[in-house]
């Protein structure tokens, strides 16, 4: 039997979220740049005869409704995998804040099976299988362009960046932020968008899911105020919400403005991170 497994499952932020139509299918057609940050869960994977969950942090309720569960049960069926294995998740990232944790937690799953049990297998299907974010977390890849549902990767290479992440410890479905889509947009223009991101300029990104998430949650417009009040550039909110995020001038800019931000804000979080 193989030794245990420790894998990092790392948060992303959208540089940009373009939501261009509505699909046949009933998902969006999506034009999004997502990144990695250096907050993550640790996924822990140990053989085992069937499969289980412990969720270390957070709760998360039924196992068979959480992402790293259904990742593990469904590679195991692809792969008609008669063992099972034991999954131990600590929960470092918000639940349901825009920051794409169960979908990072279901690819290192993914990652981490392959290596306990490896197997020819069409790893996009089962990652689209789970959702939108899925693909991209299986994948090695920092920062990468995303169309389609979110299965289409390209990958961009970003200047680092030093962010700071706050997050009123509201939860936001994905379904609720697309209910409340206020209008489509066009296509993500990727070369003004990286342009954008160096230092001292503005950058030109948008979320197309802001408008509607903050006509319905006052705590998305006082996090994105906050973030704005505080100096930071680029202030927007990450995917579907709630996490909010803005670029400082450095790592010990984004460290300080944490600071600030765990002492006027006791009952959030906060997080200074890099990017990938």
């Amino acid at each position: 039997m193989s030794e245990p497994l420790e894998l990092h499952a790392y948060a992303k932020v959208n540089l940009g979220l373009n939501i261009i139509a509505k699909r046949g299918d009933g998902y969006h057609e999506v034009d999004t740049l997502m990144a990695k940050v250096s907050v993550f869960d640790t996924v822990r994977l140990e053989p085992s005869s069937s499969v289980t969950l412990d969720v270390q942090g957070a709760d998360l309720g039924e196992q068979e409704d959480n992402l790293a569960f259904r990742a593990a049960r469904l590679y195991l069926e692809a792969t008609q995998q008669d063992e099972g294995v034991h999954i131990t998740l600590e929960k470092r990232i918000p639940v349901a804040a825009g920051l794409g944790g169960g979908s990072s937690d279901a690819g290192a799953v993914l990652r981490g099976l392959s290596q306990l049990y490896p197997k020819e297998v069409d790893f996009l299907e089962l990652a689209k299988a789970l959702g939108s974010d899925v693909p991209f977390f299986t994948r090695d890849l920092s920062a990468a362009r995303a169309r389609g549902r979110g299965e289409e990767l390209e990958e961009v290479a970003i200047p680092e960046l030093h962010l700071v992440l706050l997050n009123p410890k509201v939860e936001v479905s994905a379904k609720f932020a697309y209910e409340n889509l206020q209008n489509f947009s066009p296509r993500l223009e990727l070369d003004r968008l990286l342009e954008s991101l160096k230092p001292e300029k503005k950058p030109v990104y948008v979320n197309a899911l802001q408008p509607g998430v903050m006509l319905q949650d006052p705590y998305i417009r006082e996090v994105i105020t906050a973030l704005r009040l505080v100096g930071l550039r680029g202030v927007m909110m990450s995917g579907s919400g709630s996490t909010c995020f803005g670029i400082a001038r450095d790592e010990a800019h984004a460290k300080e403005v944490e600071e600030e931000f765990v002492e006027m804000y006791p009952h959030w979080w906060a997080k200074a991170v890099r990017t990938l």
